[in-house]
C-alpha cells in the first residue's frame, strides 16, 4: 500500500487510513478488521508498528479487541450524558423478596426483517422470544419482551424463571460486553395497559436494550412502563 510523500510515523499512516475506512462506511460496526499481520504487510511495517496503530485506535473507542477473534469495529463514543437509564435488574430480581414475574409468552419464532438486523441474524432465522411482566409486592410494573440468539444463549427456552429473571439468565450464560439503550416516550397498545392493569391511552416510558458480546448480538429487548411510575435522571433541587 503506497504511502508516497507521507513523511508523519508509518503507525499514524496506518491509523488515518483505518479511521477512513470507518469514515466511508466500508468497515460496519460488528465487522473484523485486517488483522495486525495483514497491516503489517500491507504497509511494510513491522508487528508492532501496526499493534500500536490499532491499540490506540481501541484507546479511542473506535476499535474493540477480543483475544482469539480478532479485532472490531464497535460503535463510536457517544458525549457523555446526564441522562440515567434505570437500571431494572437491580429492581426486578429474586434478590428482592417482593419481586415476581408473569412468563406470558417462551417460544422459538421465525425472525422478521427489523428484529433480524437488530441480531446480525438472516431474516427467518430461528430466534428465541419472551414476554415477561414484573411485578413489585404483586403490583404488575414492567411488560418486557425480548428477543434473544439461540447460538448465544441456547437455554434460554428451558428455564421456568422462578429463581432467575430472564435478563439475569442471559447476564449470567454470557455476560455483555457492550450494551446500547435507547429512551422513548410512548402510548402504550392494548396488550400493554391489559397486562399492567393500565388506563387504555396511558403515557408509558419505554427503553429499548440491545446487548453485544464483542461483534455478535445477544439479544433486543423492549421494556415498557407506566410514565408514572418511571423516573430518569438524577434527583434535581429547586
Amino acid at each position: 500500500m503506497s504511502q508516497a510523500r507521507d513523511s508523519s510515523p508509518r503507525y499514524a499512516q496506518i491509523k488515518r487510513y483505518i479511521k477512513a475506512q470507518l469514515e466511508s462506511g466500508l468497515w460496519r460496526i460488528g465487522e473484523r478488521i485486517p488483522s495486525e499481520t495483514q497491516l503489517s504487510a500491507d504497509f511494510s511495517v513491522s508487528r508492532m508498528t501496526a499493534r500500536r496503530a490499532v491499540q490506540e485506535l481501541a484507546e479511542e473507542g473506535l476499535l474493540e479487541r477480543s483475544v482469539g477473534a480478532g479485532t472490531f469495529v464497535t460503535q463510536p463514543p457517544s458525549l457523555a450524558s446526564v441522562v440515567e437509564v434505570p437500571d431494572f435488574n437491580q429492581q426486578f430480581n429474586y434478590s428482592n423478596p417482593e419481586y415476581s414475574n408473569r412468563i406470558l409468552t417462551l417460544e422459538a419464532i421465525a425472525a422478521g426483517r427489523n428484529i433480524a438486523a437488530l441480531l446480525g441474524l438472516a431474516e427467518a432465522e430461528p430466534i428465541h422470544h419472551s414476554v415477561v411482566v414484573h411485578s413489585i409486592a404483586s403490583a404488575p410494573l414492567q411488560w418486557e419482551e425480548c428477543f434473544v440468539s439461540p447460538s448465544l444463549v441456547p437455554a434460554y427456552l428451558k428455564q421456568k424463571y422462578q429463581k432467575v429473571s430472564p435478563q439475569a439468565y442471559m447476564d449470567w450464560v454470557i455476560a455483555p460486553s457492550r450494551v446500547e439503550h435507547q429512551l422513548q416516550a410512548v402510548i402504550a397498545d392494548a396488550e400493554v395497559t391489559g397486562a399492567l392493569g393500565l388506563a387504555t391511552l396511558s403515557p408509558c416510558m419505554k427503553i429499548t436494550r440491545r446487548s453485544w458480546s464483542h461483534a455478535r448480538v445477544i439479544s433486543v429487548s423492549r421494556c415498557i412502563a407506566s410514565g408514572d411510575n418511571g423516573r430518569v435522571g438524577a434527583e434535581l433541587l429547586l
